[in-house]
């Protein structure tokens, strides 16, 4: 949830639990709760534009006992931008298992509208 938050960025800002320690000036970690632990992100940004590039971090792909971290990517994709607030967010994106070698799934954005009353949509959708 905390890499898909490119959609959403201000709740790495606006969320309490997560925080950022600068390594650089075009990386920094971010640390988001997991379970009653911190997980960390390492993210780069585009040094010219400032916008995200890709975060990585150890995750568990699969839930059974003998589950390793394996290193995940989301990197984002050169295809465009959608514009929301007068601020850029990418519109494409990957997410990458690193011993897998390619993408298992990209993203593509066409629009996005925050703090929408969504319950009618709910009732004719029955979601």
């Amino acid at each position: 949830m905390w890499a898909d938050s490119v959609w959403l960025p201000a709740i790495w800002i606006t969320d309490p639990r997560a925080h950022w320690e600068a390594v650089d000036d075009e990386t920094a970690i971010l640390f988001v709760p997991y379970g009653d632990e911190e997980q960390q992100f390492m993210v780069r940004f585009d040094p010219g534009t400032g916008m995200l590039l890709f975060m990585e971090a150890m995750r568990y792909r699969d839930s059974d006992e003998k589950a390793q971290k394996i290193l995940w990517i989301t990197e984002s994709l050169d295809g465009g931008t959608v514009t929301v607030d007068g601020a850029a967010i990418p519109a494409m994106g990957s997410a990458t298992w690193v011993d897998q070698g390619k993408p298992w799934a990209i993203f593509t954005v066409e629009d996005i509208v925050y703090n929408v009353d969504g319950s009618e949509y709910i009732r004719q959708t029955g979601l």
